[in-house]
């Protein structure tokens, strides 16, 4: 992604997924994207050493969830050392802390409400410091609920209920020369805050709506939500102080306006206007933004709406969803797609159409979509249209790929059926799960954990590529669950590395 003179444009990346992208594709795909800055919505410190030597610029957060790890000195030396300070060690360009996230929400998460992040804050700002990391910006991002919207943004001010809080941050951002994060999402904001027509929401309104604030004419959204903080900022006394956007997007499911056409859409008319670096009409200039996400995220929390786990550019399974052009040329073509993939077999569970007992399809349909993913059935969303055993066996299908397959998952009390036939209609698409991150297998012959160390990735890689290349999916799928039953995986790990160092394909294949 093309860099800007004093500004950038950079993209985030969240892991809640049941099939997570290999790390080095997702280094891949950044490079081969040419995205230059990424923020990770953990620590991400079980995969971040991948990312050493790449020059890709990092932004690690700390969870609302977490503070307690961290709370004290002793504890806040502890967790940067092992998060941050080390993996600079090692060779990761890590420029930001982001401690919480949305902590004073009253929206999507207002559950994760966390008054004491400003001390947190503080006290980590001290501890990298202290410990020769002042280079390390030192952050948390917020959503434009932390504000009280009125139609003008020349009238927005802080809730009162955390006045306090947010003067207190504006003080330490201004003390330490860091910029205020925020987090914007236009569809929801012109929907459910704004109650205007959905065209507000993008660059190329074609509804002939505006908001005219004094001489300052708001013809979209996007420049609405931005000078409604620089309005806030600068009546709190800060009229200089950077807005960096952490997170900006548009949701392809889950949610009324959220899909595939309407997304790269936004997408296009947002980044010619990051492209143009004509700002805002009160903050003329160029703008730091991360696009979100870079993926779906089909186990986020559904409390959130269920549009929250369909942010993502590209598909679970590493493909993009539609044309952007992160080069900011205005180029009508797709991005690069992650490399390596592997999908499980091309098999489907569907209900077999026995409605004899609608009590137990209903009972099965609910386990299912308990477990897996079936925002994809919301009103308004992709397969929102399915008729009724349709939508069972898309939550039976949703469940089945979740556990890789498996037989025994697609049994529901007799109700389901393995099939070979695709049975995606239209928009809707039942996916196929892909062999993942968590897929890698270690030395005790189970799954690695996101918490186990992850030296050999470049081997799966490696292996998951010569049989993609020579189409013997299946039967890479039958191997691995082979050789994790009979437990012989350091030999395994041998033999990946050799034949891939030696380049043996025709051995691996026989």
């Amino acid at each position: 992604m093309a860099t800007q003179v004093n500004s950038f444009v950079g993209i985030t990346w969240g892991r809640q997924q049941s099939q997570e992208l290999v790390p080095s594709m997702v280094v891949d795909l950044l490079l081969q994207n040419k995205i230059p800055q990424l923020r990770l919505m953990t620590s991400g410190y079980d995969i971040i050493e991948i990312f050493s030597a790449t020059n890709i610029s990092i932004s690690v957060t700390m969870g609302n969830q977490i503070f307690w790890q961290a709370n004290k000195k002793d504890l806040a030396y502890t967790w940067i050392n092992e998060r941050i300070n080390d993996p600079i060690n090692k060779g990761v360009n890590i420029v930001e802390l982001t401690v919480g996230s949305e902590p004073f929400s009253n929206t999507f998460l207002k559950q994760a409400k966390n008054d004491n992040v400003v001390s947190v804050l503080k006290l980590m700002r001290e501890t990298l410091d202290e410990m020769g990391l002042g280079n390390i910006r030192v952050t948390t991002g917020h959503g434009m609920d932390v504000l009280k919207v009125k139609q003008f943004p020349s009238e927005a001010d802080f809730r009162d209920d955390i006045k306090g809080s947010m003067l207190d941050s504006l003080e330490e951002f201004n003390r330490t020369g860091t910029p205020f994060v925020i987090y914007l999402f236009p569809i929801h904001f012109v929907k459910e805050v704004l109650n205007y027509t959905i065209e507000f929401a993008f660059f190329d309104n074609k509804s002939g709506f505006k908001i005219q604030d004094g001489n300052l004419t708001y013809t979209n959204a996007v420049e609405l939500m931005i000078d409604s903080l620089a309005w806030t900022i600068t009546k709190a006394g800060y009229p200089n102080m950077k807005i960096t956007i952490g997170q900006i997007g548009w949701p392809t499911d889950g949610y009324l306006h959220a899909n595939i056409k309407n997304a790269e859409r936004f997408h296009k008319g947002l980044l010619k206007f990051f492209a143009s670096n004509k700002g805002t009409p009160l903050r003329p200039g160029p703008i730091d933004a991360f696009l979100h996400s870079l993926s779906d995220e089909n186990e986020f929390r559904t409390i959130f709406g269920a549009f929250q786990r369909h942010w993502g550019i590209y598909k679970s399974d590493g493909h993009p969803k539609y044309k952007i052009d992160f080069s900011l040329q205005d180029h009508d073509e797709y991005p690069t797609q992650a490399k390596g993939i592997v999908k499980m077999p091309n098999r489907w569970c569907n209900f077999n159409g026995d409605k004899s007992n609608l009590n137990l399809v209903n009972k099965n349909y609910d386990l299912a979509c308990k477990e897996a993913d079936c925002t994809g059935l919301e009103k308004g969303a992709s397969c929102d249209g399915l008729n009724f055993e349709s939508k069972v066996s898309y939550a039976f299908n949703a469940y089945f790929q979740k556990y890789k397959q498996k037989v025994e998952t697609c049994d529901f009390d007799g109700l389901g059926e393995i099939v070979a036939t695709n049975p995606s209609v239209k928009n809707c698409e039942f996916p196929i799960e892909i062999l993942s991150f968590q897929d890698q297998v270690n030395q005790n012959g189970t799954v690695w954990s996101n918490e186990d160390e992850k030296s050999k990735n470049n081997i799966v890689y490696a292996r998951w590529e010569l049989f993609r290349v020579d189409d013997t999916i299946d039967i890479v799928y039958a191997r691995w669950e082979l050789f994790q039953m009979n437990d012989i995986v350091d030999i395994v790990y041998a033999r990946w590395e050799l034949f891939w160092v030696d380049d043996t394909i025709d051995v691996v294949n026989a």
